[in-house]
């Protein structure tokens, strides 16, 4: 029950951080916070969080947004995937490694993203869409360091 609730308030705090509002001149720069919150929980529990909470995770993310229902969840589902296949692997990395292949991870959710807004007409072609892959990871080893502490602290294993 301990684990639950924290899950639910991480990832209630990233779907805060992602509806926090932003300058439009710096929108390009916007981390992708749900996205970071479910990476750490899929590498550090791949067998409490996957597939199906990232796609809950977009399907907030799709709602909160107010963009098209889905996408944000095929996008989560596809990288999370990619992210439980690989997590023995990324727990080797040291931290900065592991930003650079989050910063990957994050970049084929802004193409992935950003193909699909494109073909409805959405979106103009840009390399700036990749900016908030390299925040991101950026960010990651901040990030792994204050959710490992919550999990250390309420003991989630």
């Amino acid at each position: 029950m301990k684990a639950v609730l924290v899950f639910g308030l991480t990832l209630l705090t990233a779907l805060m951080l992602e509806a926090m509002p932003f300058p439009e001149e710096l929108v390009w720069y916007r981390p992708e916070w749900a996205l970071l919150v479910i990476l750490y929980w899929v590498i550090a529990l791949p067998f409490r969080v996957g597939v199906g909470m990232a796609w809950f995770l977009g399907l907030m993310v799709d709602l909160l947004q107010g963009g098209i229902i889905g996408q944000h969840s095929l996008t989560y589902v596809i990288i999370a995937y990619t992210c439980a296949v690989f997590y023995k692997r990324l727990r080797m990395y040291h931290r900065w490694q592991q930003g650079f292949f989050i910063m990957m991870l994050v970049s084929i959710n802004q193409l992935l993203s950003f193909w699909i807004d494109h073909y409805l007409g959405h979106a103009e072609p840009t390399l700036m869409i990749f900016m908030p892959a390299v925040i991101t990871g950026m960010l990651w080893p901040w990030s792994f360091i204050i959710l490992r502490s919550v999990r250390r602290i309420y003991a989630i294993r």
